[in-house]
């Protein structure tokens, strides 16, 4: 019992050193949401950072715009030059500029070329994979369009919001999608495809994924 009163003083002491170490701020977050943050830039109740002006969203973060089939096609004709770039004054580099020429890293060649200095890689790494067209010359993709169009086969219906990368629906699916004629099946690349067709236009269709890997105009 003659301890008791140390223990009070002692305990009284710890109470009152607490208080005094509290820091304000800490103080202030349990006085209520009327306290004036002591940091300006501090926006209450959000735990947002005010810096005081509109951050700039980076250049590398916007979206670019993905290619259309005419520009995939464009840029896939565009000669591939296998050859390592020597660097410095290498004129490897598609863009076809002195300066980027001069850019260019050594021994980059034209799969490795930054899309920064090759117009055909930046077309490419903007495009999704399953939109990248079927290598087809324009002769063959002709042949194609008039070899289905003589087919006779009826217009899908709602076929013409389909577009490379699009996945056909059931009914496409199983009741639209035909077979392609006989005539243009010895062209490489389209021997397992098939298609579905609206008035004017033709979509190549990997039968077994219902994918449009391609579209075929006049």
């Amino acid at each position: 019992m003659t301890h008791r009163p140390y223990l009070v003083l002692i305990s009284m002491a710890l109470l009152a050193g607490a208080a005094i170490a509290l820091p304000a701020t800490g103080a202030a977050a349990f006085a209520g949401d009327n306290v004036v943050a002591a940091d300006p830039g501090f926006v209450p109740n959000t735990g947002r950072i005010n810096r005081g002006f509109d951050e700039k969203v980076p250049t590398s973060s916007r979206s670019r715009p993905i290619p259309t089939s005419a520009q995939l096609r464009a840029a896939l004709q565009m000669p591939d030059d296998n050859q390592p770039a020597l660097g410095g004054s290498d004129a490897n580099a598609t863009t076809g500029t002195a300066a980027a020429a001069q850019r260019v890293p050594i021994g980059a060649t034209g799969q490795t070329m930054p899309a920064t200095l090759s117009q055909r890689n930046d077309t490419l790494d903007r495009a999704p994979i399953m939109a990248l067209p079927v290598p087809l010359s324009d002769q063959d993709r002709q042949r194609i369009y008039r070899a289905v169009m003589a087919d006779k086969t009826a217009a899908a219906n709602d076929a013409a919001q389909l577009a490379p990368a699009s996945e056909l629906d059931a009914n496409q699916a199983l009741n639209e999608t035909h077979p392609l004629p006989e005539s243009v099946r010895n062209i490489p690349g389209v021997q397992r495809l098939g298609y579905v067709r609206t008035k004017n236009k033709i979509f190549l269709v990997e039968p077994d994924t219902r994918i449009v890997v391609d579209e075929i105009t006049s």
